[in-house]
């Protein structure tokens, strides 16, 4: 590592989430065994979100196919401040030896036309947000090091919208040959349309079953990612948590009565991003042997207020003080506004410090291509990154409506199982 012993992007307090208007603070350490020489130090905070896939393309002729590349990118911000030196390049400066600590203070956007989207790492994009240092030495490659963290764009789930049951039914009839056997149908709902990760969505269904089969009633938390270029659509589709029901035999009917799907540690929907969405449903259905298996889907918002129980009253909360006077004071040190309309969310009134945990989807690599690969003084610290989201522990589900009912289901985390579609944009 030649003179440079430690380079490194420290936050204030350890902070890893961010929410829109916040305050990103913190220092960049630099170690030396020895006086260095370098024209500046800079820093630079920077939020995008990109998307990129491929596609095989056929020519029709001997040729034989082609890869075509789909591509998008929105930028939400780039910013930079000099810590050490000067703007001008020609100048050098001489860092000394030892320990050397340079503090920074950025403001994040408070929100422009769509707002600065959630922080997330799909298959085929990202909405990513980080700081980078930069050396700049004369006659050598630069010395770089970076920080990614998390921004959270609050969806409250306690809204009305969010607090309505989200219903649906179907039937069908079985058909061998000549012979048609009795009606199938599904009626299903969720006590709510908002949740967070780390609550449970309470299911309750009747499965009418009027054929000769027996059929298997199930359910499962699913993720939907779109990602969007060039009039393009790449879909992916991800199976989380599964509930799984006892058998329903020949002209019986079955019964859920809120039976508990928990939410694992997942992104929070997605919505105001133009290059990407993240979408979320469940899937209920029932497993019929030699037929199609008959399914409705059931939309639901994944949140990150958690869900509170009657009235709170804000105005007493210490969190909630503490994040109206961090807004607040945004809001006044905020510059003139660019020419594009800016709608302004202030933090939400949370009752007490949400908790954060990693994403299920696990780290992932902060290397891209402005990233060198000249040896590894190029390049300083860990450049993986875990996004980080509200997550509810000990969460208590809402009564049911029979307490005496039993509970004949079984939970099952499965890992990822993905599904992709390309579809055409209008």
């Amino acid at each position: 590592m030649g003179k440079l012993k430690c380079f490194e992007i420290v936050l204030s307090d350890n902070k890893t989430v961010f929410h829109p208007g916040g305050k990103i603070m913190g220092k960049v350490i630099v170690e030396l065994k020895g006086d260095m020489k370098m024209r500046s130090l800079r820093i630079f905070m920077r939020g995008v979100a990109k998307v990129h896939w491929t596609e095989s393309r056929s020519t029709g002729s001997r040729l034989g196919s082609y890869t075509e590349h789909y591509n998008a990118e929105v930028e939400y911000f780039f910013k930079r401040q000099v810590l050490f030196g000067g703007e001008v390049s020609e100048g050098r400066d001489t860092l000394t030896e030892g320990r050397h600590e340079f503090n920074f203070q950025f403001d994040l956007p408070l929100g422009y036309d769509q707002g600065i989207a959630t922080s997330f790492e799909g298959k085929h994009g990202s909405i990513r947000y980080w700081l980078k240092a930069e050396m700049d030495k004369p006659w050598s490659f630069n010395t770089k090091t970076k920080k990614a963290f998390t921004v959270i764009s609050p969806i409250d789930i306690n809204r009305p919208e969010y607090q309505v049951c989200v219903e649906s039914s179907v039937e069908k009839t079985l058909c061998c040959w000549l012979f048609t056997s009795g009606p199938i149908s599904i009626t299903a709902r969720t006590d709510r349309k908002g949740y967070c990760p780390g609550e449970s969505i309470a299911i309750s269904a009747e499965f009418d079953n009027l054929s000769k089969r027996t059929v298997i009633p199930y359910a499962a938390l699913y993720q939907t990612q779109s990602f969007l270029a060039s009039g393009k659509a790449r879909v992916r589709k991800t199976k989380f948590t599964v509930l799984t029901g006892l058998p329903v035999g020949p002209g019986t009917r079955g019964n859920w009565d809120s039976q508990l799907l928990k939410i694992p540690p997942v992104s929070p929907s997605i919505v105001n991003c133009c290059v990407m969405k993240v979408d979320y449903f469940v899937k209920v259905a029932l497993h019929i042997p030699g037929a199609y298996n008959l399914t409705i889907h059931l939309p639901i918002i994944i949140g990150t207020v958690p869900y509170r129980r009657g009235p709170v009253n804000y105005m007493n909360s210490h969190y909630y003080r503490e994040t109206q006077a961090q807004y607040m004071s945004s809001f006044l040190t905020v510059p003139n506004p660019p020419p594009y309309r800016e709608s302004i969310t202030p933090p939400p009134p949370f009752e007490d410090p949400p908790t954060y945990v990693e994403s299920v989807g696990g780290a992932v690599s902060l290397w891209d291509d402005d990233d060198d690969d000249n040896g590894p003084e190029s390049n300083m610290g860990d450049l993986t990154y875990t996004p980080m989201y509200t997550y509810v522990y000990n969460y208590r589900p809402p009564p049911r409506y029979s307490d005496g009912e039993q509970d004949d289901t079984n939970h099952i985390v499965f890992s990822h199982i993905d599904f992709y579609q390309n579809h055409a944009t209008s």
